[in-house]
């Protein structure tokens, strides 16, 4: 298959607003795809690449471009494929030179349509929204398969070319050999905001209450005495997080994987800033300096497998039950069961007055499905704050002279894949925080003009916020007040940040009056 007709495709997706018409057309591409093309081709539309990054920015595919003519040839996907295999491998003295060299064969040899879509795809700007669960959807209309059979099979690979190819040339029993294995990160599952216990209860019944720590999640593969640490973005962190292992190897199961919190306290019990734990994380020098220095608690509250067995199916009480029974109860997630509203927001007091974030609310019925979120997860936390994607940033003045200081914010809007700037915020920023975000910002520039850096959409933060204002300046209608930079969210992805949509909710909510005297829980 080449280029061209997947570039193609793309263009009209990207046209279309109605999803049915979007899987319609990347059906009927997978359909033509053969073998490995399957794959690559599945992944290209939900905007991946399989080398992950190649390690080349905006800077080098200028210059990769420069002075190009657009080509009458085209360039098949599995030939593309390999030369992006060998540019993600290239490092060294000479490295960058030779990158270029290799883009610059890539470009030469298509049409300006598709080279257009490869700028976007290497910059992981693919904005059509053929995303992972429209691609899903594709693979189930051009298979004729069950959609349920297919978000499984993914939920346990993470790897939708792999899934596609497998669906497409097998069919079910292709997709057979997706289970859950050791050693292989399963993708997480996620929670639903609501606004309070009512809602909650009235949602699910009788409850199934955690507290909601401010830590960064991960999950635990056992057999015997080794043992991996994942991260929520199924990044292998055994090596940063060494009391995690010595305590996994010390617990009463041959084979296990489970999932909870690691968050560093202080001396009186309470969190530090989220920041703290995650310096823990990602580090493979100086650990056991670091380690002394921010020791780590492990909070776990869910048990997916077992010395063999599966859980993944099984009630939400029953996994609790099997926890309670190998896992030591100062290293279980504080929790109740109730559904009385009154507990629950007892217990809700209970986790803000020990510093965290607020509550989990779990339907006891509920099995895991992992890398969906649903409502059998709901969670409710106190507070005024978005996680929001920085779209650009001004240079400051004065003090912050030389450093990139107002930060323009934007919510996620999934009906064009693109972010709606929300306006911008100096505020809650440290020394560290802007000596930090200054380099991060610049490492994802793709334009600036004399006053503002313009950067991809990738970095998230959590901002707080006294409350929301129409606004003709922002083109959503609405802009935060007296916004401020909580943290730097490096645990979450821009797919996961919250929606314009949340946001006019909460507008609207706000303009009828809060039901908790102003408070409103996001």
């Amino acid at each position: 298959m080449f280029l061209g007709k997947l570039a193609e495709i793309s263009e009209q997706v990207s046209a279309t607003s109605r999803k049915k018409e979007k899987a319609f057309l990347i059906a009927r591409l997978l359909q033509e795809a053969r073998g490995k093309e399957i794959a690559i081709a599945a992944q290209y539309l939900a905007g991946q690449l399989p080398q992950g990054r190649l390690g080349v920015g905006w800077k080098t595919l200028e210059e990769a471009t420069r002075n190009l003519a657009p080509s009458p040839r085209s360039l098949d996907l599995t030939e593309l494929d390999a030369t992006f295999q060998t540019i993600a491998h290239e490092s060294g003295s000479g490295s960058t030179g030779r990158k270029i060299r290799a883009l610059r064969g890539v470009f030469s040899r298509v049409q300006r349509r598709e080279r257009d879509f490869l700028l976007r795809l290497i910059m992981g700007e693919i904005r059509q929204g053929a995303l992972e669960g429209l691609v899903l959807e594709a693979v189930a209309l051009a298979c004729s398969m069950a959609n349920e059979c297919l978000r499984q099979a993914f939920m346990f690979s993470g790897d939708i070319g792999e899934v596609a190819w497998a669906a497409l040339e097998k069919g079910a029993a292709g997709l057979s050999r997706f289970g859950p294995r050791l050693f292989h990160p399963i993708a997480p599952m996620l929670a639903s905001p609501v606004e309070g216990e009512d809602e909650a209860i009235a949602r699910l019944g009788e409850v199934g209450w955690e507290f909601k720590v401010d830590g960064a999640r991960i999950q635990v593969h056992k057999a015997g005495d080794l043992v991996r640490v994942f991260s929520r973005h199924l990044k292998e962190v055994t090596e940063s997080i060494p009391e995690i292992v010595t305590l996994a190897r010390t617990l009463p199961m041959a084979e296990a994987i489970f999932e909870g919190e690691a968050i560093a306290l202080q001396e009186n019990g309470k969190p530090f800033p989220f920041q703290v734990t995650m310096r823990r994380f990602g580090r493979i020098k100086d650990v056991a300096k670091v380690q002394k220095d921010i020791p780590l608690t492990p909070y776990f509250f869910d048990l997916l497998y077992l010395d063999g067995d599966p859980l993944f199916g099984i009630p939400y009480r029953k996994r609790i039950e099997e926890l309670i029974r190998v896992i030591p109860a100062k290293k279980l997630i504080p929790h109740i069961i109730t559904s009385d509203a009154e507990k629950a927001r007892e217990f809700l007091l209970m986790s803000l007055e020990a510093g965290h974030e607020g509550v989990m609310a779990k339907g006891l019925g509920s099995p895991y499905t992992a890398g969906q979120r649903g409502f059998s997860w709901l969670k409710i936390k106190p507070s005024h704050t978005l996680d929001l994607v920085v779209l650009a940033a001004e240079w400051g003045h004065g003090r912050r002279y030389g450093w990139l200081s107002n930060l323009y914010l934007g919510a996620r809007d999934p009906e064009t894949s693109g972010f709606v700037m929300l306006g911008k915020t100096f505020k809650g920023l440290t020394d560290e925080m802007l000596r930090w975000q200054t380099e991060k910002l610049l490492s994802l520039e793709i334009g600036r003009d004399s006053q503002t850096v313009y950067v991809k959409p990738e970095l998230v933060v959590e901002a707080a916020f006294g409350d929301l204002q129409e606004s003709q300046r922002y083109p959503g209608g609405l802009a935060l007040r007296f916004a401020r930079v909580k943290r730097f969210r490096n645990d979450k992805s821009p797919r996961e940040t919250d929606t314009i949509q949340k946001v006019r909710g909460i507008f609207e909510r706000s303009r009828r009056g809060s039901p908790k005297e102003g408070l409103v829980k996001l």
